[in-house]
């Protein structure tokens, strides 16, 4: 029998079933790093107002650059109207949160809120985000190195 042979299918076979699961599991960590590391830029997103003084969860949990609009009567809503809150725990989780001034004569009227916000997901420190595009770096060297084991090991005939 030639063991040599067979032992360089198992190889094969073994290479290619942990580069399939290594090249999948590479994928969906990759697309998760974007939503944890990246802002989002919004335009338009509706809020319906609710009554005066009441707060109210809004998408994201930290927003920047925020303008709101009303709909109903087609004006800016000048922000001495409305009270954000960025960073509130609700629920367990860190989100933003409006809450329309008890003078506001607008409240329960749709908004629309444009800025830019950071999601739910978002990672805050800048070492944390650099760390997270590095490991998927690393991890995609590493399949690399992976594939190249049977041409290391004809070379060097191990």
């Amino acid at each position: 029998m030639n063991h040599k042979g067979q032992s360089q299918i198992g190889l094969l076979i073994g290479l290619a079933i942990v580069l399939i699961v290594g090249v999948i599991l590479l994928q969906a960590s990759a697309q998760q790093v974007g939503s944890v590391t990246n802002t989002i830029t919004a335009a338009n997103i509706t809020f319906t107002g609710v009554a005066n003084g009441t707060e109210s969860n809004i998408p994201g949990r930290s927003w920047s650059d925020l303008v709101v609009y009303n709909v109903t009567n087609d004006f800016l809503i000048a922000s001495g109207n409305y009270t954000l809150a960025n960073n509130q725990v609700v629920d367990g989780v860190l989100t933003a949160t409006l809450t329309p001034d008890a003078s506001t004569p607008v409240a329960g009227h749709d908004w629309l809120l444009s800025g830019v916000f950071q999601p739910e997901t978002y990672i805050d420190d800048s070492g944390g985000r650099a760390l997270s595009n590095i490991i998927i770096l690393l991890f995609a060297l590493a399949l690399a190195v992976v594939a190249m084991i049977p041409t290391i090991k004809q070379k060097f005939d191990l």
